[in-house]
């Protein structure tokens, strides 16, 4: 008997509840499909369907068997799919969704990897939602933040760094910024989801000290894109993640602020979909793209080594 087979028609005799529903599907006859199953249940010496004269449903048994069948069948495709890979290298379409404060960095390295594959074609989505990668069918989500518990597959691979920064406009028109507990008597441009409350209150390290900062919200950005926009017109200060503006702090259209008092960093996270184990050849190289892109830009601001070392 040909197992592999078998367990294909059984699994999807349990998606279609019909024979003749999976056999249309798979493109055999019905006999032959539920000829082979009859087999593969003598061979198992157990049933593995419930048939009704309202069509078919699996047994106990064979509901644990279909999910054992149908982990087998995945690792076969994805098999079938490196192999197919690892011959043509990367090809077909990769649809990523990133954070807004990785826009600009993924974006512009977009170039060099399009080069070095040139059947990869890319789409992209700016969100930190992971719900939208299955609601979206997106091959990965680059996600900044703590995760929710979900089905999904994730691998951290970097750290993001917050930093509080203001246009010199901004600095030059008012009192210095020494401490965090002035940024009271400051205006602050910040980011909420359209379902929560702006976060008006930051927190700060410095070595053992820890301060907890009530701001004002003058400018609330709901989609994460035009933060840096409004504070490099002079909004007032924000906080971000350094990756996400150091074009504009080595342009000097934005300073930092505070750089001895350190924000909790934030981990980098590659979301996947739980199908995606091992995953696709595109994937992986995106993933290892990423790996080096991340690594190649790490900066620790001043007076942070210490506080860094400590939450490696």
């Amino acid at each position: 008997m040909d197992k592999v087979r078998a367990m294909r028609f059984f699994c999807r005799a349990v998606e279609e509840k019909s024979f003749s529903g999976a056999a249309q599907a798979l493109d055999v006859v019905p006999s032959a499909l539920s000829k082979t199953i009859a087999a593969l249940e003598r061979e198992l010496g157990f049933p593995l369907l419930n048939r009704s004269t309202r069509g078919l449903s699996p047994t106990e048994s064979g509901a644990v068997y279909y999910e054992r069948c149908r982990g087998i069948l995945r690792d076969i495709e994805h098999a079938e799919a490196m192999g197919r890979d690892d011959v043509a290298g990367a090809r077909g379409t990769l649809r990523i969704g990133m954070h807004p404060a990785l826009r600009f960095e993924l974006m512009t390295a977009m170039g060099a990897l399009l080069d070095a594959h040139p059947d990869l074609r890319i789409e992209t989505v700016t969100t930190n939602s992971p719900a939208a990668v299955i609601d979206d069918g997106m091959d990965l989500l680059v996600h900044v933040g703590r995760l929710p518990d979900s089905g999904l597959i994730a691998r951290q691979i970097g750290w993001v760094q917050p930093i509080v920064c203001a246009s010199p406009a901004y600095l030059a028109a008012r009192p210095p910024l020494r401490h965090p507990t002035e940024l009271g008597r400051h205006r602050a441009v910040v980011h909420a989801r359209r379902d929560e409350d702006p976060n008006v209150r930051w927190s700060f390290t410095r070595g053992p000290e820890h301060c907890d900062v009530d701001i004002a919200a003058r400018v609330i950005v709901r989609d994460g894109i035009g933060l840096i926009d409004a504070a490099v017109g002079g909004a007032g200060v924000t906080r971000l993640s350094e990756i996400a503006v150091r074009r504009f702090l080595a342009q000097g259209d934005l300073l930092e602020v505070l750089s001895e008092w350190i924000a909790e960093r934030k981990p980098i996270t590659a979301v996947l979909p739980q199908q995606s184990r091992p995953p696709p050849r595109k994937v992986q190289i995106y993933l290892d793209h990423l790996a080096a892109l991340l690594d190649g830009s790490r900066r620790t601001p001043a007076g942070a080594t210490a506080n860094r070392s400590r939450s490696s």
